[in-house]
């Protein structure tokens, strides 16, 4: 492994996940003092959404034709001027709203093609006995950022309001930056062919990134499902701040803290997952975990207590994993090897697609009915999708020996009597 790139692509990524947890909940307490208004809360979700979801598919092509690390700093630094706006705004003490819908949207559209351009960097700097334990590590700083982030942000913003967190969100962005542009130089990418960029093969690779789930229709109902959760996910989260301040009653610090909950009970989830080994009831596993994510989040709703949602969102935390590893797990082991990263941008996308809606339905929802009916509506929609799917026979075909799906997946050339296909 080349421990200097490694190490500095390692650092840029957990300064610039830690940064965010800064930054996110700094713009979303600006919005909620600005207006007070929820569907304000929800469209501001929004802005970030849209321009990431439009440029999802970008991510795979682009990072493939351009110097990646040299990318990832140009990338870095639009997110820092996008944070720089309604920074400066705020402490010259002309802050708008549509200051911080425009960092958000550019903020949005970086982060798209942030984090694929990272992880194709790292096959390339790490050897292939290291490269497991190499995003295992980057796995775990990511989480670490994420359950150390929000609790301290939240401290910050309680004690001296959201513009300090704001700018800790821009120290960091300026830290990681400095770190890409330090990195010893690692070459281009292998250059693309002549014609590569033109509308006929850009369609027709989109194309062959949703033939796997035309092939599979089990794998197009996970990823309904995963789109399913991500809306209510995202509804829920979207209102964690007025939830806080007009059902809890308290301040920014127990948004952090319950952010923080999410990410102790996904990291533990991640544990059970590692320990318990291969998983062949996958159909039950993954149902399971969406149903009871759905039950948990419907019982929060009825229950106004900060130590019940603390319980909630770490539980909700600690079944994430037993869908989303395992839905990782099925695309690296039936996606051709040659389709993964088109078949992964697809899905993400269709994963995406309904976050958007959450984001808009979930402050329409709480601004009519209260945040308390939102977790109810929030909680029932997965429930029902599990309960419905759980019928469906298809989905067995999911559960025990893979071997069969794997090699009817794999091009006549590639296709032996044994092994995996290799990710």
């Amino acid at each position: 492994m080349h421990k200097r790139s490694y190490y500095g692509l390692l650092s840029t990524i957990s300064l610039s996940a830690f940064g965010d947890a800064f930054g996110l909940l700094a713009m979303e307490w600006l919005v909620y003092e600005l207006t007070g208004s929820k569907l304000a809360m929800g469209a501001l979700a929004l802005s970030s959404m849209i321009p990431e979801q439009a440029l999802r598919l970008l991510g795979s092509p682009l990072s493939d034709r351009l110097p990646r690390v040299r990318f990832m700093a140009c990338l870095a630094s639009l997110r820092l001027l996008a944070l720089l706006l309604p920074l400066g705004m705020g402490l010259a003490g002309h802050l708008q709203l549509w200051h911080l819908f425009a960092a958000a949207s550019l903020s949005g559209a970086c982060s798209a093609l942030f984090m694929p351009t990272a992880m194709a960097v790292i096959p390339g700097i790490a050897s292939t006995s290291k490269l497991m334990r190499a995003f295992a590590i980057i796995d775990g700083c990511k989480g670490a950022a994420a359950l150390l982030g929000p609790a301290l942000a939240g401290v910050l913003t309680a004690a001296s309001g959201a513009l300090p967190a704001l700018g800790i969100n821009a120290v960091c962005y300026t830290a990681a930056i400095a770190t890409l542009l330090l990195l010893p130089r690692m070459g281009k990418p292998a250059a693309a062919p002549a014609g590569s960029f033109s509308t006929a093969l850009y369609l027709r690779e989109v194309a062959e990134g949703f033939s796997f789930y035309r092939q599979f229709p089990a794998m197009l109902t996970i990823m309904m499902m995963a789109a399913v959760s991500n809306l209510s996910s995202i509804a829920v989260w979207t209102m964690m701040v007025p939830y806080v301040r007009e059902v809890l009653h308290r301040d920014a610090a127990a948004v952090g803290s319950l952010s923080t909950a999410s990410a102790l009970g996904y990291l533990a989830g991640l544990g059970v997952i590692s320990l318990m080994g291969e998983i062949t009831k996958r159909r039950i596993v993954m149902l399971g975990s969406l149903g009871l994510s759905g039950i948990v989040t419907m019982v929060w709703g009825g229950i106004p207590s900060y130590f019940f949602a603390l319980f909630a969102v770490f539980a909700a935390g600690l079944l994430g994993p037993f869908f989303g590893s395992l839905s990782s797990s099925l695309h690296g082991r039936l996606v051709p090897g040659h389709l993964q990263g088109r078949v992964n941008s697809v899905r993400f996308l269709i994963g995406g697609s309904l976050s958007p809606l959450g984001a808009l339905a979930g402050g329409a929802v709480a601004e009519l009915y209260g945040v308390p009916a939102l977790l109810l509506a929030a909680g029932i929609l997965p429930a029902l999708y599990a309960g419905v799917a759980l019928r469906w026979t298809g989905l067995k075909a999911l559960d025990g020996d893979l071997s069969v799906l794997e090699q009817s997946t794999r091009p006549k050339s590639e296709v032996t009597l044994t092994g995996n296909i290799t990710v």
